[in-house]
């Protein structure tokens, strides 16, 4: 596998916020081994636009000055187009962010700003998290941002200050990741930040589904409540289980 120093210049300085636990390389390692087995080809291939190791989509891609919507369907490529600052650093095109070297050195910044920029909007409720353990799982600052990664930083947030209540999320996250119910989808979650404390997810969450409840393993953590907060504010998730993944 691919070991990329993605972080560069104000980036690095701004990542070493985050970087208590795990060095960002390693990091990157645990995304790209999660997101696409470390592909920098890998194309989504159910109806979405992420793409690369890191399994970005076009929509964040954008919203990080990459590329711009010129009209129509956003889940499609052919909607976009390359900016003055992808084309300067040689990629003008999908195959080109792909399947070469600029691509994929280009796909490990674009990574790191998007790291960087879910770890300074994760709320004080999630960053009070690490070091709990909750339904099996441990919580690390490493684990809280590839759930980031997965769903956004502000479903993250949503999620966390329902009290873990996953149908606070658009029923979209389930289409998109071929899920057939919010306990997988709970469960993927779980197990995503688990994954990075060694840890698995052991259930329990049960009845409190679609009821707006809060888990009561929060009840004596900072900043919870039995808020039903409003849907995603994020750009819809990365599709990246590696089931769906096409490309060379």
């Amino acid at each position: 596998m691919k070991r990329h120093r993605f972080f560069a210049g104000t980036t690095a300085i701004a990542f070493a916020l985050c970087a208590t636990v795990v060095l960002a390389n390693e990091y990157a390692d645990l995304i790209r081994s999660r997101e696409s087995g470390g592909n920098y080809g890998a194309l989504n291939n159910q109806g979405g636009t992420a793409a690369g190791a890191y399994q970005i989509t076009a929509g964040t891609l954008e919203s990080l000055g990459y590329v711009q919507y010129n009209g129509g369907g956003r889940g499609s490529w052919s909607s976009y187009s390359w900016t003055s600052q992808s084309v300067s650093q040689g990629v003008g095109s999908l195959n080109d962010f792909l399947h070469t070297s600029s691509g994929h050195a280009l796909q490990d910044q674009a990574f790191g700003t998007l790291t960087t920029r879910n770890w300074s909007s994760l709320s004080s409720a999630a960053r009070g998290l690490v070091g709990q353990t909750v339904g099996g799982v441990t919580f690390t600052e490493s684990g809280l941002l590839t759930a980031a990664h997965f769903l956004g930083a502000g479903a993250l947030n949503d999620w966390v200050a329902s009290g873990f209540d996953p149908t606070v999320l658009p029923s979209r996250y389930l289409s998109a990741n071929g899920f057939s119910s919010y306990e997988e989808l709970q469960a993927h979650i779980m197990n995503r930040i688990g994954g990075a404390s060694g840890t698995s997810y052991a259930g329990g969450f049960g009845d409190s589904f679609g009821t707006g409840g809060t888990y009561g393993a929060t009840q004596g953590f900072p900043g919870f409540g039995p808020k039903r907060p409003v849907l995603i504010r994020e750009t819809p998730p990365f599709q990246g289980d590696r089931k769906t993944l096409g490309g060379s």
